[in-house]
């Protein structure tokens, strides 16, 4: 509960601009549930990211294969993978 009220705290000091009056420990705290913050949220994203890779493969919409063996096939006489429609 003590470092919430810390967390608080230092947002308010932030938001009205008083950085002075943050202590050296609030800081640390501030900077240590940011930092968890920001890894769960970027490993929420890349979870996502990965289910969306997984579903659009399980429909049919992509074939991910025909990427991988581009890497292997890359010649300028190659067919191309994918038509796209133009704008």
């Amino acid at each position: 509960m003590e470092h919430l009220l810390i967390l608080l705290d230092v947002i308010k000091k932030i938001i009205t601009f008083n950085l002075s009056g943050i202590d050296r420990d609030e800081w640390k705290i501030f900077q240590g549930y940011g930092f968890f913050l920001l890894v769960v949220f970027l490993s929420l994203i890349l979870y996502c990211y990965l289910y969306h890779l997984y579903r659009a493969e399980k429909k049919g919409e992509r074939n991910y294969e025909k990427y991988t063996n581009l890497v292997l096939d890359d010649s300028i006489n190659d067919s191309v993978l994918e038509n796209k429609r133009s704008a």
